[in-house]
């Protein structure tokens, strides 16, 4: 089942929105995230969250559509919107989930979401963070991508190393290489076809398709 969890951070295309729309099975919004699709002209198919980034009027509206299902928390919660949206989509058998609305100007919110894509993954399950500019995955074997105009290929080794960095497809190619944390060797390669593989043998590596 293809998810889309929509959070609360930036997001300023509507079209990029209603195209991932459009591609999911399952759309969870998380709290404010909702705000969008309702700018949007759409509606969640999940609300989730402790509701404090919503104004009454528009739970409200929320709470009457029967075709929404609403899943409350309390605000002294141990875990961020996001991650209790990802977590539920896994219990509904979620295998593919983008998220979108996963960063913003609070770095710490963006990092602890980066990192929750190590769930995802150790779930079975396929995911991803993506904005109008990025797609963020992170991989414990390997990965396909595929050329997107002016979009460039990061390789971010997470600590304390990621072993055996083998790439295809991209200008500056990588054999059985080692990455250490803390290091910037990565950043910025180019697609040279078509298509691309990044794969590993060991260790955790976040995987960037990024333009300006």
């Amino acid at each position: 089942m293809k998810t889309l969890i929509v959070g609360s951070g930036s997001l300023t295309d509507t079209e990029f929105l209603k195209k991932k729309y459009e591609w999911a099975d399952l759309v969870i919004a998380a709290d404010g995230g909702s705000l969008y699709l309702v700018d949007a002209g759409l509606e969640p198919h999940i609300l989730l969250g402790d509701f404090d980034s919503l104004p009454d009027p528009v739970l409200q509206k929320f709470r009457k559509n029967e075709n929404i299902e609403i899943v409350e928390f309390q605000p002294e919660k141990d875990y961020t919107d996001i991650e209790l949206a990802i977590n539920f989509a896994l219990e509904r058998g979620a295998a593919n989930i983008s998220i979108i609305g996963a960063c913003g100007t609070r770095l710490d919110h963006t990092v602890a979401n980066i990192h929750l894509l190590y769930k995802i993954i150790k779930s079975g399950a396929k995911g991803c963070i993506e904005d109008e500019n990025n797609q963020i995955f992170l991989i414990d074997n390997s990965i396909t991508l595929y050329k997107r105009d002016k979009f460039k290929v990061s390789l971010v080794p997470l600590p304390p190393y990621v072993k055996g960095i083998t790439t295809t497809g991209l200008s500056y190619p990588l054999t059985d290489e080692t990455f250490v944390f803390g290091i910037g060797r990565g950043i910025s390669n180019e697609f040279a076809g078509e298509m691309a593989t990044v794969s590993i043998k060991e260790g955790l590596l976040l995987v960037f398709v990024s333009k300006d």
